[in-house]
């Protein structure tokens, strides 16, 4: 190793990598401030370090395998060392030092003066650079020209969304500032951007003024602006977008690629009419109120009956269909589906790019998929929201979305990571903040997760949603005097006839059977959930034959988010001792329990699982049932008892059906001591009705504890009365500030 060593030193090759290193140091210096001032991408610049660094290895073999003599340059191997003496080495030690000195002053110029400041400013953040594109003011006394701004702005905000290096925030969080009076600086710090781009629309005859400029958040100054007067034509508004795009794009030295350089130059309609109409249905399509998005479809179909080969207007309108359905059930699954699948397919038809049409071919598969959990459709989903993502990088729908997929998946913390993508692009984007609840509470963190469904409501005053979500939360708490008084809020805000549906079974758990017809028989005959409206009255009257024929005679089962029509189908099959029909109606409700040697239960299919068991029991196959029930029981183990991702009393039933009766008055006792009051929050018959819990009933200690639940709710039915009574539900309401 010593003869190596000194070999090394003879032939300079240590000194030669020390003074190397020295050069290089001062090159990637220079690289890292000059490169980006010129408006270098950032990729020639990680060039330009590799081939510094492949140089240092190539110098390194040229100083092993050639020496410089007084006869030129040879071969090592061709040097005669006795008659050679190498020049004394004083004079690169001398160079080396000379060398180091100059990049110490390299260094400290980049770092201390103003060009280090450049540096900083130039150099890539850990982050893409940020924006926020706050809605256009319109200039002109036309009220329709409001529409037409809004419209502009829109189209902006999409364009820039489709450039990856650029982080912009989405329209539903920048929708919250109009008409503000909040200074650039706190804009920016609450959206936490660094960059704002304000503007004007002025429409007058055949003209169209659009004023725009690029601001500082930090400091307020000026980066850029500019004004753009042109021929009313939309050709010209959508070649204005893409120069304004281009330039912030430049300004904020964020680089494009060909695909975003194309889809910048889109002209996306020809229509000003179908324009207009395309963003006033955006507008009411992002309210998600049940009033605004049937106009918003009434929208997006008159904008496509102007211009068919409007795009946009055609994954409106599907997204619109699938929001119908999942959020207000106000048209059935089958026709939403179809309905969506042809818009989608003629949205990609004319636009093989537009991330929007991928996000909502996403949702309508991941919609499919949860109902029966069996094929591919969720593998088609995940691939169609990676594609959405890909393409427009800052749709904060396409992460929501996905989020939800994951999370019915069972992947719970990718489902979380999606979401909190999507407040990074969207701060004041509502839906994360109703479904982040829900993950919290799946993970036992229920006050978190009413914390987060409060600040909801601050940001959000009028959104009647995060309403529903407290109501339905603090029900399986077992706080149903607060929760009723929660659903009454959200019925007064919403014009929504089933707004308020969770209260129904409060009611029923109170024994209040009035309060439970007068809402029923509130809802319009036409609405698709009348019949099962219908069907729980005659359930609750013990008419369980009435109620399983009005549920069949439902067309299309699957209506309900809440999946209430299968199982309150297998329940009235059960009551009336009919287990063949009520194992057919199961399997016929969840598909994946169809097979014999089912080995996988999950919290999706948990319920569907102790059922089938009960009824295995029933029809004399008790090896299917202990199999299914044993799967069962960790599952409940590795969920939150009472919250809006709680199981109840599962445990409950599933040790009473083995037979494991000391364990099952233990787990009831357990689930009372954690707030359970009401199996009626969980399920559609109360306790003393659930046949599961039959193996303990009678028993001195289920009993003792039945009383005390009676006791409870009769507690919280007197809350609940003395508010009706005197109008003032408020106390209700401010009781989860209190605790």
């Amino acid at each position: 190793m010593k003869a190596f060593v000194n070999e090394l030193k003879q032939r300079n090759v240590l000194r030669l990598a020390a003074a190397y290193a020295l050069v290089a140091w001062i090159l990637i210096e220079a690289g890292s401030v000059l490169l980006p001032t010129f408006g270098a991408p950032d990729w020639l610049f990680k060039a330009y370090v590799v081939a510094v660094i492949v140089g240092f290895v190539v110098a390194l073999v040229i100083a092993w395998v050639f020496e410089i003599t007084p006869d030129g340059i040879r071969l090592e191997k061709n040097v005669d060392r006795a008659a050679y003496h190498p020049a004394s080495s004083r004079r690169l030690n001398i160079a080396i030092i000379g060398l180091l000195a100059i990049a110490l002053i390299v260094s400290i110029s980049f770092n201390v003066t103003e060009i280090g400041q450049q540096r900083q400013a130039a150099s890539p953040s850990p982050d893409r650079p940020s924006i926020a594109v706050l809605p256009f003011t319109s200039r002109s006394s036309d009220s329709e020209n409001q529409y037409f701004t809004d419209g502009i702005h829109d189209d902006l905000l999409t364009r820039l969304s489709n450039i990856e290096s650029l982080r912009v925030i989405s329209r539903t969080s920048v929708l919250e500032y109009r008409d503000t009076t909040k200074k650039l600086p706190q804009i920016g710090k609450e959206l936490d951007v660094a960059t704002i781009v304000e503007g004007a629309v002025q429409r007058s005859g055949n003209q169209v003024r659009i004023t725009v400029q690029l601001i500082d958040a930090q400091t307020d100054e000026h980066i850029w602006a500019h004004t753009y007067d042109r021929e009313m034509t939309m050709a010209n508004v959508f070649k204005i977008q893409s120069e304004i795009s281009a330039q912030i794009a430049n300004s904020l030295r964020a680089a494009l690629t060909p695909e975003e350089q194309t889809r910048l130059a889109s002209v996306p309609t020809t229509s000003l009419e179908a324009y207009t109409l395309y963003a006033a249905g955006r507008n009411n399509l992002t309210q998600r109120r049940f009033e605004s998005l049937q106009l918003a479809r009434q929208q997006f179909e008159q904008a496509i009956t102007l211009d068919p080969n409007f795009a946009k207007a055609h994954a409106g309108l599907a997204q619109t269909n699938l929001i119908l359905l999942s959020n207000h059930q106000a048209i059935t699954p089958s026709v939403a589906y179809e309905l969506a699948e042809q818009s989608i397919a003629r949205a990609l038809e004319l636009d093989s790019n537009l991330g929007e049409a991928y996000a909502v071919l996403g949702l309508l598969e991941a919609s499919r998929w949860e109902h029966t959990r069996l094929g591919d459709g969720n593998v088609r989903a995940a691939g169609a929201f990676r594609r959405a993502i890909d393409l427009s990088p800052n749709l904060p729908d396409a992460y929501v979305w996905f989020s939800s997929l994951r999370e019915w998946e069972g992947d719970d913390e990718e489902a979380i990571n999606l979401l909190t993508q999507a407040i990074r692009v969207d701060p004041l984007g509502r839906i994360a903040y109703v479904n982040l609840p829900g993950l919290l509470a799946l993970q036992g963190k229920n006050q978190q997760a009413i914390d987060l469904l409060i600040k909801a409501m601050e940001i959000f005053p009028d959104w009647p949603k995060a309403y529903l979500y407290m109501a339905q939360h603090l029900q399986r708490l077992g706080r149903l005097d607060e929760s009723l008084a929660w659903n009454l809020k959200w019925q007064s805000m919403s014009s929504d006839p089933i707004a308020g549906a969770s209260s129904v079974s409060i009611y029923q758990a109170f024994g209040d059977t009035n309060k439970v017809r007068n809402f029923v028989t509130a809802l319009p005959q036409d609405h698709p959930l009348y019949p099962i409206g219908a069907s729980y009255l005659q359930f609750m009257d013990e008419d369980y034959a009435a109620a399983l024929a009005t549920l069949e005679s439902i067309a299309d089962k699957t209506a309900s988010r809440f999946n209430f029509i299968y199982p309150m189908m297998v329940r009235s099959a059960v009551l009336l001792d009919d287990y063949d029909r009520a194992y057919f109606l199961l399997l016929e409700g969840s598909p994946a329990m169809a097979a014999d040697t089912v080995t996988n239960v999950d919290r999706f299919n948990l319920d569907a699982a102790i059922m089938l068991a009960y009824i295995e029991q029933k029809r004399n196959r008790p090896a299917r049932a202990t199999k299914l029930l044993e799967l069962a029981l960790p599952v409940t183990r590795d969920l939150p008892r009472v919250g809006i991702s709680g199981h109840g009393i599962k445990d409950v039933e599933i040790l009473a059906l083995m037979g494991r009766k000391a364990a099952a008055l233990d787990a009831l006792r357990d689930a009372i001591d954690a707030g359970f009051v009401s199996l009626q929050s969980f399920d559609v018959w109360g306790i003393d009705g659930d046949p599961l819990v039959d193996g303990i009933r009678g028993d001195p200690r289920y009993e003792s504890m039945r009383a005390e639940l009676g006791q409870k709710l009769d507690h919280l039915r007197r809350n609940v009365e003395m508010a009706d009574a005197t109008g003032n539900w408020q106390p209700l309401l401010d009781k989860v500030r209190l605790r």
